[in-house]
């Protein structure tokens, strides 16, 4: 029982300190739920990310989730708290605007730098295990913009997710040793086939030696975060134990 109260006190004293560390910053907001909200860069659209838990959790793994076309970070975030929470890791979700369509890449470029940024500065995590997700539209920001960065980002799951071809500064050289984890359904929409299809074929042609495929029986266009958090937890160098 004592131990389990222990436990119960240093969750609560982690929170509560992680709290104190994003709503300190005039960026960001905490909502009743226990989501921070920031406000990042210039005014745009929409520039909110959500981060779960406000602050982080230090030594333990980092996922940053793409939303699809018609979504946002903080609407994104809400399938993925109970997952956190399950498994002890933190979320960040961007609010992308390059979901909608890849042309709009460019203007996500400082924005998810911005991102980057503020989380290094205001959020605890294991610096050798993030991971970036997108889903459908999403896709868009994990191959054009997570790709930029294989020095903070060690691994990708793409779910369902778009492929605009060899455009927009595409360069997978730092990839080649790195996961890389690709994913539909059967029945999903018509282009996800054939855009995946190149998408590993870009992979293979720049000499990428660490990515893997499957075809889902049965699914249709969705997200898979059972299999994300399932792959996050097998790539990860410090696994935890839910």
């Amino acid at each position: 029982m004592k131990s389990l109260s222990l436990v119960a006190f240093q969750l609560i004293a982690s929170f509560i300190i992680s709290s104190l560390a994003v709503a300190n910053n005039d960026q960001a907001r905490v909502l009743s739920d226990g989501v921070a909200i920031v406000s990042i860069g210039e005014p745009r659209v929409v520039n909110e990310m959500a981060v779960y838990p406000p602050g982080g959790i230090a030594n333990r793994p980092l996922l940053i989730m793409a939303h699809g076309s018609g979504g946002s970070g903080p609407g994104e975030i809400n399938g993925w708290v109970r997952l956190s929470e399950q498994y002890n890791f933190t979320i960040v979700c961007p609010t992308f605007l390059s979901a909608v369509h890849s042309m709009y890449i460019p203007d996500d470029i400082a924005y998810f730098q911005e991102c980057l940024t503020w989380i290094e500065a205001h959020v605890r995590y294991d610096k050798s295990n993030v991971y970036m997700s997108g889903m459908s539209g999403g896709g868009f920001a994990v191959w054009y913009l997570g790709t930029s960065r294989p020095d903070f980002i060690r691994g990708l799951f793409l779910q369902s997710s778009d492929f605009a071809g060899q455009y927009y500064g595409l360069d997978l050289s730092g990839w080649r040793d790195k996961p890389i984890r690709i994913v539909w359904g059967s029945n999903d929409l018509p282009n996800i086939p054939q855009e995946n299809d190149q998408a590993i074929d870009a992979l293979r042609s720049a000499g990428c030696r660490q990515y893997s495929s499957q075809v889902i029986l049965g699914a249709t266009h969705q997200e898979h975060p059972d299999l994300v958090v399932d792959w996050l937890e097998r790539e990860s160098k410090t696994p935890g134990v839910p």
